[in-house]
């Protein structure tokens, strides 16, 4: 059978690259693991899971045994609203506490957990347009090299010198938009993805980058790029999906659109407010309750201290702050309706600059640093992207580091102070560079930082330290929601299959807004948010999109383009079933229900601001959500999943 009748809505090629050896390998996609996995996350997970099935786990992620994976899926460069989505998954080196720590009560270790990581802009189409649904990277290089990927053929070749540059007497990598730039040049047309310097020094945080501010943000996989001295993936490509039933397709996909673009005109849904505000409009919500929301007062303040703060300070950087500063679209590839990102301009004073509108949770993890200078944050914005950084992650480390600074554990007079942009600045660079020993120290995940600080103390309780650091033990990272507020919340972020903090893989805060409670109804909410994220993620499509996937529409749209037939229950039991692959090989990496019980300190302290004032996780409750997850989940009570 040739490959045009096993494969419809899919390229159909998979590519190993071994950069150890130099060996590329082209193989045949298997079907069936299509039919299971859907594509992108999904497929992603089962490859990673064989390999690892190989080598008895992974211990280190930044060795060469880490596999890492770039592709796309079915849906991906369809008409389909949103089908512009790309997957990247690998063993992320920042979700990473190799030991048991006194401190943490002598938990067991996690070796790095299972990472998958979305990336809009047109690189994951193009990869397709050439003929690969996936590229799968394995080994170190033993110099620097980066991946062209020229309409099906695949070569590894040699970084220019061109690429580096010479900073602080250290040879490194140049910025993201230089090495673009210099691709773009060589390979007309072309998209590529690439690390930038903070990825090249292996920040344990560093992202990867497409299109110039397009990323694979969190978990780290811009160090595990930089760990197998790979730069870059250039791509080229003038391949169109082929249909099983073309017609059919065209009918249901007009269909889908419609209803996309009725909801993106209908102010009662959120996504009405995404053409114009992005999504930004969450800060509003978040702090008083704008946009459809209730009160407010979610919005965290001084490293999740507080949920609200002076309301003229708020206004400095809310929606309608970063609405002054918003310019034309410039969305994803096969975007229309929603068409949430916008350019943006600062025209003077010291954070002059023509970028990007930051996202909501960039925007709120730095008002968790006590930042509140708008034109600051969309240069830091700038400049996280030029060098590589996730800003996630790098709010929630600095929020932690400016307290430990506020307590006086961190003695270096360039250490980050609350509210000042200049030290983050200053630290970004420190970090991104290596030039001091705080910014090396940070650049670890945070266990590991955590230990090597209190070697430098002397009399000093560890828990003290711990409490500043709500990324301790493995954490990827709380988002910006405050934790204390939400309990369905709380166990999404505490039960993501991402790591600890995660908001991505289950949103409850609309529903519990709506008054959403009890364990059990909670538990069976974040779960089944987690097999609908999985669905997303796997069929290439973005977290915005507005329609149901197991509607009748949706599933013949489906079967019209692959030739895959599922029911509403059996199109659930794709996702589910990635969800538990992903749980299963964070199993094996040292996740119990350790991990997900783990209450950061602070997190247990009263809010005593705003309208949640007195709101605090409670233990108790979070360990009978906990109970009734797992429950739900069909894994056992330690939180193991079986396959």
């Amino acid at each position: 059978m040739s490959n045009k009748n096993l494969f419809y809505g899919y390229a159909g090629r998979w590519v190993r690259i071994d950069l150890s050896t130099g060996q590329i390998e082209t193989m045949e996609a298997d079907p069936e693991i299509y039919r299971l996995y859907l594509g992108g996350r999904g497929v992603q997970a089962y490859l990673i899971h064989q390999h690892l099935k190989k080598l008895g786990g992974l211990k280190e992620p930044l060795s060469p045994l880490n596999r890492i994976i770039i592709g796309n899926s079915s849906l991906n460069d369809t008409t389909i609203p949103t089908a512009g989505r790309g997957s990247c998954s690998f063993i992320s080196p920042f979700t990473y506490s190799p030991r048991k720590r006194p401190w943490l009560e002598n938990r067991p270790p996690i070796y790095g957990l299972l990472t998958h990581s979305s990336c809009g802009g047109i690189f994951p189409n193009m990869l397709k347009r050439a003929g690969i649904d996936q590229l799968v990277i394995d080994g170190r290089a033993d110099k620097p090299v980066r991946i062209l990927v020229n309409e099906g053929k695949v070569e590894i070749l040699e970084a220019e010198p061109e690429l580096f540059e010479v900073k602080n007497g250290k040879k490194v990598l140049r910025r993201i938009s230089e090495i673009m730039n210099f691709l773009s040049r060589q390979y007309p047309g072309s998209s590529t993805v690439c690390v930038g310097p903070a990825g090249w020094n292996r920040v344990s945080f560093a992202s990867l980058t497409a299109d110039y501010h397009r990323a694979f943000g969190r978990g780290g996989a811009g160090a595990v790029f930089g760990s197998k001295n790979l730069v870059a993936i250039t791509s080229v490509g003038r391949r169109l999906p082929a249909f099983y039933d073309r017609e059919k397709f065209l009918e249901t996909a007009k269909q889908i659109d419609d209803s996309v673009r009725a909801h993106v005109h209908d102010p009662n849904w959120t996504a009405s407010f995404r053409p114009e505000t992005g999504t930004t409009w969450w800060l509003d919500r978040a702090f008083n309750g704008g946009y459809l929301g209730k009160v407010g007062g979610y919005l965290p303040w001084h490293n999740f201290d507080e949920g609200y703060f002076e309301p003229e300070l708020y206004n400095k950087v809310s929606t309608g702050a970063f609405l002054e500063i918003a310019g034309k679209h410039q969305v994803c590839n096969r975007c229309r309706h929603i068409l949430c990102t916008r350019t943006a301009s600062v025209s003077s004073g010291p954070y002059a600059h023509q970028g990007v509108r930051p996202e909501f949770e960039t925007i709120a993890l730095w008002i968790n640093c006590c930042l509140t200078d708008r034109d600051a944050i969309f240069y830091l914005n700038h400049l996280c992207n030029e060098y590589g950084v996730d800003t996630m992650t790098f709010g929630s480390v600095m929020a932690g580091t400016m307290e430990l600074t506020e307590k006086g554990f961190l003695k270096s007079n360039d250490a980050p102070v609350f509210g000042d942009p200049g030290s983050m600045i200053r630290t970004l660079e420190q970090i991104t560079y290596g030039t001091t020993d705080l910014g090396c120290l940070l650049a670890k995940p945070t266990d590991l930082f955590i230990a090597e600080l209190l070697a430098s103390l002397s009399g000093v309780n560890p828990k003290e330290i711990v409490h500043c650091l709500t990324t301790a033990y493995a954490g990827l990272g709380y988002a910006g929601i405050e934790p204390k507020v939400f309990p369905g919340m709380f166990t999404a972020y505490g039960t993501s299959n991402r790591g600890r903090g995660d908001h991505t893989f289950a949103w409850t805060i609309q529903a519990e807004e709506a008054g959403l409670s009890g364990a059990e109804n909670l538990a069976a909410y974040v779960a089944g948010s987690q097999v609908g994220k999985a669905l997303t993620d796997s069929l290439g499509l973005c977290d915005f999109f507005t329609e149901d996937f197991i509607s009748p529409t949706f599933l013949e749209m489906y079967r019209a383009l692959t030739g895959f037939e599922y029911t509403a229950e059996t199109f659930k039991e794709c996702g589910r079933r990635i969800y538990a692959l992903e749980r299963y090989v964070n199993n094996q990496q040292g996740r119990k229900r350790d991990y997900d019980a783990f209450i950061p300190p602070k997190f247990l302290e009263p809010l005593t601001a705003g309208p949640q004032a007195g709101k605090a996780i409670d233990p108790k409750y979070y360990r009978q959500i906990l109970d009734a997850y797992y429950q739900q989940q069909g894994w056992t009570q330690d939180g193991e999943a079986t396959i």
